[in-house]
């Protein structure tokens, strides 16, 4: 009787965890926008992807212009074709775009990816004195390209951070909007740099905070990382992008593809700057490795931003 019922709530607890996941996911309104449970949303005629709030068809018509060319730069950039449709959420105001996804009113994020779908914020189109909707949608669908090849690996800590940001960045031309390129040199000869980890981390995912330096720094020294890697050998890198997005080992094809390891490839970069700033810092690294502190952070699921 005894071992009828262990085996009973050894069923039982992970069914009611599997029924209750779903409730906390819709208790948050990024959950809800996840599952495409939103209203006051309406289809735009001219582009069947483009869903616009009320006030915001103007801004939805210049985003559906734009996707065809973003769609090509990232297929392009990627190696490969999208696997499956999606959608584009114009919100007519910043305001509405933070409570649809639980952000706070004065995040700088004009943009997320969240799961099968991206949300953009009409501050896109006047970011820091700049229109950066076409570089916003641009990242966000890098993003989405690699969810959608990924899957479920995605979310599993297939690939680090640093990587998916840099790639984004590259792709779009963004994460030079904040951090210039003398800053991002000046923070590099101070030993002020993120050290790249070959791997993410399952449900997760790294912070700028963790690679002890801030959000902007983290997107412009990971773009120069990764034209640094892109510029090695262009159809290389196009190889490697595809065969990490289809699930291989980053750490393994990393290594196949760029004739070395990670922290081998790293330090030739950090060489490579040393012309340019006046001062050695590939010996730096180790030590920055070590001094870099982990503090705590939120987990948002499914959540790829333009932060920049």
């Amino acid at each position: 009787m005894l071992e009828s019922r262990k085996k009973i709530r050894r069923i039982l607890i992970p069914a009611g965890l599997l029924l209750l996941l779903p409730l906390l996911l819709l208790a948050h309104p990024r959950g809800r926008a996840a599952f495409r449970l939103t209203s006051g949303f309406q289809q735009l005629e001219q582009d069947s992807r483009v869903y616009f709030e009320t006030g915001a068809e103007v801004q939805a018509m210049r985003f559906a212009e734009a996707l065809p060319d973003a769609i090509a730069r990232v297929e392009e950039c990627h190696g490969q074709a999208f696997k499956s449709d999606f959608r584009l959420y114009v919100c007519a105001s910043h305001e509405s775009f933070s409570r649809h996804l639980g952000e706070t009113v004065d995040s700088p994020v004009r943009g997320m990816k969240l799961f099968r779908d991206i949300w953009v914020s009409p501050k896109a189109f006047d970011f820091r004195g700049a229109d950066t909707h076409r570089q916003t949608i641009i990242h966000e669908l890098s993003h989405l390209h690699l969810s959608q090849h990924m899957g479920l690996g995605s979310i599993m800590g297939g690939l680090p951070t640093w990587f998916v940001e840099g790639l984004a960045d590259w792709v779009a031309d963004t994460g030079n909007e904040i951090v210039t390129y003398q800053e991002a040199l000046d923070s590099f000869a101070h030993g002020r740099h993120l050290v790249p980890d070959a791997k993410g981390r399952f449900l997760f995912p790294k912070t700028a905070q963790d690679y002890g330096v801030s959000w902007p720094m983290l997107h412009r020294q990971s773009r120069m990382f990764v034209e640094y890697l892109h510029d090695k050998d262009e159809a290389l890198f196009k190889d490697f992008v595809v065969a990490v997005s289809k699930g291989m080992r980053f750490k393994v094809e990393f290594s196949r593809y760029f004739g070395g390891n990670l922290d081998s490839v790293w330090n030739d970069f950090l060489s490579s700057l040393d012309h340019r700033i006046g001062s050695s810092i590939g010996a730096r690294a180790d030590k920055a490795h070590n001094t870099f502190l982990r503090p705590t952070h939120f987990w948002r699921p499914g959540r790829r931003a333009t932060l920049l």
